[in-house]
């Protein structure tokens, strides 16, 4: 919201000043750029990969915890309470074993996410150079980027396909 107001303040200012004649204004819808650069789905593909090996590692953790406690439960009547007691404490730290690698993993600051990070930082970094490259070199007074708040834009002012253009070309 505070974003917004800066961008009307601005609007206005500019516009009572007399320079809107002059004013020349893009917008870039980055989710777009992201979803159509090839090098995004190149990090995706990666991502993918290690994703898929982590989740088979937590698929073994799990079947490995089930078959504990089907052995357990199959053998409870043969075995001494001290025994039965320390199976279910080995249940019990697989679990909480198991639980620390979906959380080291997939949680909110686990291994994928930081990997995510990883992979889409060059990626966004490049595509902020060639819209500043794009600016400069066709004289733009502001770029906006469609996901961050704007309502409307004329079609005109879409600078998105030339983002993606610049990105597949390796420029």
């Amino acid at each position: 919201m505070k974003k917004m107001t800066f961008v009307i303040a601005i609007m206005m200012f500019l516009f009572v000043g007399g320079a809107a004649a002059q004013l020349k204004i893009g917008f870039v819808n980055s989710d777009e750029v992201l979803s159509q650069y090839s090098g995004t789905k190149r990090a995706e593909d990666e991502l993918r990969r290690e994703y898929q090996r982590w989740e088979q590692e937590a698929t073994k953790k799990q079947e490995n915890i089930l078959r504990m406690e089907e052995n357990l439960n199959r053998q409870a009547l043969l075995l001494s309470e001290d025994r039965r007691t320390e199976l279910r404490r080995e249940i019990q730290d697989s679990v909480m074993a198991y639980q620390r690698f979906l959380q080291e993993h997939f949680g909110q600051q686990g291994l994928a996410a930081q990997r995510n990070n990883e992979l889409l930082r060059p990626i966004v970094e490049r595509i902020n150079t060639i819209i500043n490259q794009i600016a400069r070199d066709e004289n733009y007074d502001f770029i906006f980027d469609a996901r961050a708040g704007l309502v409307f834009a004329k079609p005109v002012y879409d600078l998105t396909d030339k983002v993606v253009r610049a990105l597949n070309a390796g420029r």
